[in-house]
């Protein structure tokens, strides 16, 4: 008798997606010989940050996304990096769409920029503790939230960055498939900074995403609902509730999510 859990696969459900090595080698055509971070030009190290099968309009796609630093020109001591030092997002994406079985992917195109993000000369760390949220908008497009991680001062800040798939992309005014849109703050502990309570309240908070359609727009709102605590004043701390919910809306003119 055939295993009803391999009858019911489907191939989107079996196929491996390409793996880190070839969506870099796609991206920059620098072959990286299977590593994941490498450099790709005149001391610009490319890495792979983050891959996502998704289906829209009854295609399966994956998406590979990866992030670079800037090429080096500068003398010793001029590329050096700080808050504002951002690096580029790319992206390679494949349908499930190949006629060989040991190729089931086929290349439908890349991005080498599809915006900037990070800070200190790296991207936010990818938190795998916590699922992608996806949005499909009355158009067709894909929003997705990417969960990430960072930490700076102490303080442990968990956000999602927000990435928006156009496959109607020749419709677009900019042309693009893959668009950054921007970083979503939902939570932070600042544990490691507050030394039980002897320097700052400790406080630690975390948001739970959700989207909401607009009227008159294709892309959709942001809420972020906050549960735990954060400061309230000079030595106290108060408990978050619903009044405290953050709304994001998206700003055409910066071509990103802002707090309303």
């Amino acid at each position: 008798m055939q295993n009803s859990a391999t009858a019911a696969a489907t191939p989107a459900a079996v196929a491996t997606p390409p793996d880190a090595g070839s969506v870099l080698y796609f991206i920059y055509q620098v072959d990286g010989d299977g590593a994941v971070s490498y450099e790709v030009a005149n001391g610009a190290v490319a890495t792979f940050w983050f891959g996502h099968s998704y289906e829209v309009a009854g295609t399966r796609y994956y998406t590979g996304f990866a992030w670079n630093t800037p090429q080096k020109f500068g003398k010793p001591g001029e590329d050096d990096v700080g808050p504002e030092s951002r690096v580029t997002l790319s992206e390679a994406t494949f349908t499930l769409s190949g006629d060989k079985p040991d190729r089931p992917w086929v290349l439908k195109g890349v991005e080498p920029w599809i915006g900037a993000i990070g800070a200190y000369g790296t991207a936010p760390d990818v938190d795998g503790k916590r699922k992608p949220v996806e949005h499909r908008t009355a158009a067709g497009k894909l929003v997705l939230a990417v969960p990430t991680r960072s930490f700076s001062n102490g303080t442990s800040v968990e956000g999602y960055e927000i990435l928006v798939f156009n496959p109607d992309y020749e419709t677009s005014e900019d042309g693009q498939v893959w668009a950054s849109a921007g970083t979503v703050n939902t939570g932070e502990d600042n544990s490691a900074a507050c030394d039980d309570g002897a320097v700052m309240p400790c406080i630690s908070n975390q948001g739970t995403l959700s989207f909401s359609a607009v009227p008159g727009s294709d892309l959709p709102a942001i809420t972020v609902a906050a549960t735990g605590t954060t400061i309230d004043a000079p030595g106290q701390t108060r408990a978050l509730g619903a009044g405290d919910a953050r709304r994001y809306h998206y700003d055409a003119a910066r071509k990103a999510y802002v707090a309303q």
